[in-house]
């Protein structure tokens, strides 16, 4: 969760990545501080999908590999 109290919070929206560095941990969630301006456009999802894909979780590094293949035919105009 972002902290609402961070002046960047009101930047923030969905598809968007950001550095954040956390200012709270309890058992069940963490809060963080967005500590730059937020990115977007599709050098953000690619980002994204980029760190996803090298996470444990298999699934889901092979979802967000699969996007990523999709994405470079679209900007190669396959």
């Amino acid at each position: 969760m972002f902290n609402r109290e961070n002046v960047l919070f009101n930047e923030l929206e969905p598809g968007m990545t950001v550095q954040a560095k956390v200012s709270f941990i309890a058992q069940n969630y963490i809060i963080v501080d967005p500590v730059s301006p937020p990115e977007r456009g599709i050098g953000a999802i690619k980002l994204g999908l980029q760190m996803v894909s090298d996470t444990e979780n298999w699934e889901n590094a092979v979802m967000a590999n699969a996007l990523l293949y999709v994405i470079e035919l679209l900007e190669e105009g396959v």
